[in-house]
């Protein structure tokens, strides 16, 4: 369905002579109100009381005695004599009467009048109010002022009506916001798989048209860099996999070489060539299963006790120090029933890649130390060796691919592959890596948090 647009300065020009016209509309209403009420004789005029009394003027001046019959209806009245203007009778209150006194010496203005007639030895004070009044005496009394009552209920009505045409053309405008705040989102979470939708203003249909350029070619340019990346995973993957080649063919014949020397030296030699090669073949196969898509991660894992993995990691770690004068120390606050669903092989090697790469960085007579706690649903891993720490290059790009720093702790390029490997695994199993320096002692912290399951 077609849109039909419009200029964003018109639809404003609209608005605001929606109000003009609603505002000219009530009071034409009012006005035809005032005039009906008046026509069908529900509201009277306003000197409705004094042609009352301009008609019984004649009868009250002639009277011999005034009486509650003269007197015009629903009106109060008070006889004075005209000496002392004391009250002969009438029904007026005391303080009205102060008041008819006052006019009968001087008369004053207003919307409450004391009309005076003059008999010939009293005076006759009739009171009324100038104003328009309901012809129904319940009505008059439950509103004594309608022209106020209509004008404030007819203000009010007006109000609302204006809020109402406020609150359409705030709605109008928040649904059109709302079509650019939800393709941010989308671009913001790289979801670029979307239809612009199309808008009421020709200005923000031009924004939407830039939004939807900009999509378009993000997108491209992701799609491009995506193939870029697995074209260079797949190269980096085949070349570790030709380089696994040649290194078997030179152990194997190190391998002869020992089995066929007598030589001591030359055994030396051909040992050497083989643990140069074993090295050789542990980073080829890091190489290779980080170039591989990480959902690999995913298709093997199980369920295992936390605890007992920690034993295999500290019997490796025991192990990697060997004869150095290097203490290890497990700080272990597990409890012994956590457990946890991960690729185990995938899940050692990350830990021990980072254990042996902080061990190289640990000087003798110091420790690594290894602290695990749970908080909630979360496990905390912190690996804290003695070492210079990681200088601040690293700390911002150590789990990148083959990043070194030969300034701080990659000089054998361990951090090259492994925290990138390490990085990976984690996030897999949807937890975090952090890198960072401890702040008692400087020296290098990995921490490592990952989802574990409690069994309360």
């Amino acid at each position: 369905m077609e849109i039909k647009k419009t200029s964003l300065q018109v639809y404003i020009i609209k608005f605001i002579f929606k109000i003009g016209l609603s505002s000219i509309m009530f009071l034409f209403v009012i006005l035809l109100i005032f005039s009906y009420m008046g026509s069908s004789g529900i509201l009277l005029s306003a000197n409705h009381s004094q042609q009352l009394i301009d008609k019984a003027k004649t009868n009250i001046k002639n009277a011999k005695q005034v009486t509650p019959e003269l007197i015009p209806e629903n009106l109060k009245y008070v006889i004075l004599d005209k000496q002392t203007l004391k009250t002969i009778n009438g029904t007026m209150n005391k303080s009205e009467t102060e008041k008819a006194k006052i006019n009968v010496k001087n008369h004053q203005l207003g919307t409450n009048v004391y009309e005076v007639i003059e008999r010939p030895k009293s005076y006759c004070v009739i009171h009324y109010q100038l104003i328009v009044q309901f012809a129904n005496l319940i009505l008059r009394r439950l509103i004594p002022y309608p022209e106020i009552t209509i004008v404030a209920l007819s203000i009010i009505i007006l109000l609302i009506a204006l809020y109402a045409l406020s609150l359409q053309f705030s709605n109008k405008i928040k649904k059109e916001l709302n079509k650019f705040s939800l393709i941010t989102e989308k671009i913001e979470q790289q979801d670029l798989d979307f239809e612009v939708q199309p808008t009421c203003f020709v200005e923000h249909q031009k924004v939407m048209d830039s939004l939807d350029s900009l999509r378009h070619n993000l997108k491209k340019s992701l799609t491009y860099q995506f193939e870029q990346e697995k074209n260079k995973q797949e190269q980096i993957s085949s070349l570790a996999h030709d380089i696994k080649i040649p290194i078997t063919i030179i152990k194997g014949n190190a391998e002869l070489l020992i089995l066929t020397q007598k030589d001591e030296n030359a055994l030396d030699y051909a040992n050497e060539i083989i643990g140069a090669t074993s090295e050789i073949e542990e980073y080829t196969q890091l190489l290779i299963d980080t170039s591989q898509n990480a959902q690999i991660f995913t298709m093997h894992k199980e369920t295992n006790n936390i605890n007992e993995f920690l034993n295999i990691i500290q019997k490796d770690t025991l192990a990697s120090i060997g004869n150095r004068d290097i203490r290890f120390g497990l700080n272990n606050h597990m409890p012994k029933e956590v457990i946890w669903s991960i690729d185990y092989s995938s899940m050692k090697r990350t830990f021990m890649n980072i254990i042996i790469n902080a061990l190289e960085y640990t000087p003798n007579e110091t420790s690594l130390n290894l602290e695990v706690s749970l908080k909630d649903n979360l496990a905390s891993f912190v690996i804290t060796d003695s070492g210079k720490g990681f200088s601040s290059e690293a700390l911002k790009k150590a789990t990148e691919m083959f990043y070194t720093n030969n300034k701080s702790r990659s000089q054998t390029g361990h951090y090259g592959i492994g925290l990138a490997f390490a990085d990976k695994v984690i996030k897999v199993h949807n937890g975090t890596l952090r890198i960072q320096n401890d702040i008692y002692t400087g020296g290098g912290q990995i921490v490592i948090l990952l989802p574990v399951e409690l069994p309360y």
